[in-house]
């Protein structure tokens, strides 16, 4: 599927997936590996079908797989040789390394939880890979093994090295040295929708960091942090050494952090109560890789029907960074502090959207509610806005669609009596 149908599809709600495969159902909540990879069976030693199995199976097959992951807590409980490393694709220990063309199916954020147990990352997609991640929490994953690690670490939650859709997923409370919650590497275009993303933490883009664009539908980014950079870090990790400068890799996007030249587009998105350390805490875009030049490929960042809210920033500006890039609003955008080029039909900059706390507002993630009377309301544009919001509810529930990932629902309206 090109990537314009497949940016398509997203939007329409449809997941891409998989026919004609081996599906494995997981059986069992305990981390174990599979008695023989490769034999077209998903089974332990003891017989049962855990997670760890069930990726080994499916990489060993030839064609494209389906993992189903029943209610549970999924706690990976085998260390890895080498937390965090990019050369360790070894699916039976540290994190689950995907080498072929899987879907997997949680039963909701809420019910299906993996958790990384603080020994490395949950998911790992290599090279060539495709993975389709939906319904699922990943939660205490690691990539620097509990500060063990002697590499720059990436991704807590997900590294990506291949092609990857996340949906309904929730990725919280993950630590990296980059992408707290996931990070993607150059040469990919990860795709996220009707997601939560918070609570996670890396020296650069707490949330999410995209390193050649990316795309965000109907997710909520809130509540992401960045920590402050170790004197020693970049004596303590040998293999820092290679990255020019330290001021190039940490403090810039608590919410999101693109380098690069791809392009990111963020659709109906709430990028809410982040926060950095040089500037952006919601947003931060720039090169990074490259000196600026007539001949280097910037990218951009596309904004449309979003809200970036309440970012904090030690410096700089506290919502949008930009570097070497360019922010550019499509339209029906809300900022609380001027800082993201808001200039297009419909924006509204400087603007509180009357935000809920993060809560279980119905649907499979946590949702930042529009509180009553906000300008977030029906302020949406129709253009690429999706038919249902982050929770299932459909849009446009008023006289337009409303901003963010949130879709108030109308009132009913009384009935007269006829009298």
């Amino acid at each position: 599927m090109g990537r314009a149908l497949l940016v398509a599809a997203v939007l329409l709600g449809v997941v891409p997936g998989v026919a004609g495969a081996a599906t494995f159902r997981v059986t069992s909540t305990t981390d174990a590996v599979d008695a023989s990879a490769g034999d077209g069976k998903c089974a332990t030693a003891a017989g049962a079908c855990t997670l760890r199995a069930a990726v080994q199976e499916a990489n060993a097959t030839s064609g494209e797989s389906t993992i189903s992951v029943p209610a549970g807590r999924y706690v990976l409980t085998i260390a890895p040789t080498s937390a965090g490393s990019l050369s360790d694709t070894d699916p039976s220990q540290g994190d689950l390394d995907i080498s072929g063309t899987v879907a997997i199916r949680g039963a909701g954020p809420a019910r299906t939880v993996v958790d990384g147990g603080g020994k490395d990352r949950v998911f790992f997609v290599g090279t060539g890979a495709s993975a389709v991640l939906t319904g699922m929490t990943i939660t205490h994953a690691d990539s620097t093994g509990g500060g063990t690690s002697q590499e720059i670490d990436l991704g807590g939650g997900i590294l990506n090295n291949g092609e990857i859709t996340l949906a309904r997923m929730a990725l919280v409370g993950n630590l990296a040295d980059g992408g707290g919650g996931m990070f993607s590497i150059p040469g990919t275009h990860p795709i996220v929708r009707d997601s939560l993303i918070t609570g996670n933490r890396a020296y650069s883009g707490g949330g999410l960091r995209l390193d050649a664009g990316g795309t965000v539908i109907n997710t909520t980014i809130t509540a992401n942090k960045l920590i402050e950079l170790p004197p020693d870090w970049m004596t303590s990790k040998p293999v820092g050494v290679v990255v020019p400068t330290v001021d190039e890799i940490s403090g810039w996007g608590g919410g999101i952090d693109n380098r690069g030249g791809g392009d990111v587009v963020i659709v109906n998105s709430t990028i809410a109560g982040n926060y950095a350390i040089k500037g952006g805490g919601g947003l931060a875009a720039g090169q990074g890789y490259a000196p600026v030049s007539d001949q280097a490929a910037l990218g951009r960042m596309t904004l449309r029907n979003t809200i970036v809210a309440g970012n904090t920033s030690k410096a700089g500006p506290k919502n949008c960074h930009v570097k070497d890039q360019i922010i550019a609003s499509l339209g029906n955008n809300l900022d609380t502090d001027g800082s993201c080029f808001l200039t297009a039909k419909g924006d509204r900059p400087k603007t509180d959207p009357l935000l809920g706390p993060l809560a279980n507002n119905g649907g499979p993630t946590r949702t930042l509610a529009l509180r009553p009377g906000s300008p977030a309301i029906d302020a949406g544009g129709a253009k690429d806005c999706p038919p249902r919001d982050a929770r299932g509810v459909r849009r446009p529930q008023g006289r337009a669609c409303d901003m963010g990932a949130y879709e108030r629902r109308a009132k009913p309206k009384r009935q007269s009596s006829g009298l």
